[in-house]
């Protein structure tokens, strides 16, 4: 059995539950982080004792989150849309084409590196 961290505002899907379970070559448990997270620092003593740490974040945090999670992997959900053929009316009148998320594949972060200048 192997303990994942998930760390996202969502349930993870059967589909990614299934998937996980390839990519690790065992059942998975998950330690779930539900909460909006404003610093990975915080995620330390729940990385430790995680097999592997599977994570949606926004792309700056994942740097922080390789350097924390050291040799155990990180990895991200990659999904597809496929149009649903529906289109939602907004709350302003527009209208835009439906889709529906499905889970395409785990990837594993190697590197995350960001150069910014604030603007």
């Amino acid at each position: 059995m192997k303990r994942i961290l998930w760390i996202s505002r969502h349930e993870m899907t059967p589909e990614q539950h299934s998937d996980l379970e390839r990519v690790m070559g065992d059942d998975v448990s998950l330690d779930v982080w539900k909460d909006t997270l404003s610093d990975v620092e915080r995620l330390r003593p729940m990385i430790k004792n995680a097999d592997a740490v599977a994570a949606v974040l926004p792309p700056e945090m994942y740097a922080d989150l390789l350097r924390i999670a050291g040799d155990k992997p990180v990895l991200r959900s990659v999904a597809g849309r496929i149009p649903t053929g529906c289109i939602r009316t907004l709350n302003d009148g527009r209208q835009e084409q439906e889709f529906a998320f499905t889970h395409r594949c785990w990837q594993q972060i190697l590197r995350a590196e960001f150069v910014t200048k604030t603007l």
